[in-house]
């Protein structure tokens, strides 16, 4: 009986997370809620070669994933940007339990975010929002800042790399650009 309450209260949270006001705006801004695969963000943070220490920002970090494997994994202090309110949340507990010490996650429009001491930006979003982050990062970003975009190319700068996420699908790609 209670495993049978607990899922149901997992399903109402998903549908919150997915139909709340908040969260169909960060649709809007960004991009819908879909989890980055594990092994994608690995390869998406070596591909920016991550290194201790280093800040890593996520726009629009939806439930934490890359946030935990950069401070985990890569040693680096990273900091996330989320619009929903459901999955800000989550973000929150999932950092706590993870123990990512050197995670935080602000509620907040990324486009409205200082990200001047980023070092690598991780991104997964629609390329409708890229239109509204070229000045942005052009304004902000230091020079060499990494920018690793997974699925679709920034449209306003050439990438220095690119390579297939996975064997299984290679269309998929990630884009390495690095501010000049």
């Amino acid at each position: 009986m209670i495993a049978l309450e607990i899922f149901l209260l997992l399903i109402l949270f998903c549908l919150l997370a997915y139909y709340s006001p908040s969260t169909l705006k960060a649709a809007i801004i960004g991009a819908p809620f879909v989890p980055t695969p594990k092994p994608i963000i690995r390869k998406a943070l070596k591909l920016a070669d991550l290194k201790p220490d280093e800040k890593l920002y996520d726009l629009g970090s939806g439930s934490g994933r890359t946030l935990i494997i950069a401070s985990k994994e890569f040693k680096a202090k990273s900091v996330g940007f989320e619009y929903s309110i459901p999955l800000f949340c989550f973000t929150k507990l999932n950092l706590f339990f993870h123990q990512a010490k050197n995670s935080v996650v602000y509620r907040k429009n990324f486009l409205k975010a200082d990200i001047s001491e980023a070092d690598v930006v991780f991104l997964y979003l629609m390329p409708k929002a890229f239109k509204k982050l070229e000045n942005k990062f052009n304004k902000e970003l230091k020079k060499g800042t990494r920018i690793v975009s997974f699925t679709f190319p920034l449209q306003f700068w050439e990438p220095k790399e690119v390579i297939s996420s996975s064997e299984k699908e290679p269309e998929l790609k990630i884009y390495l650009y690095i501010k000049e």
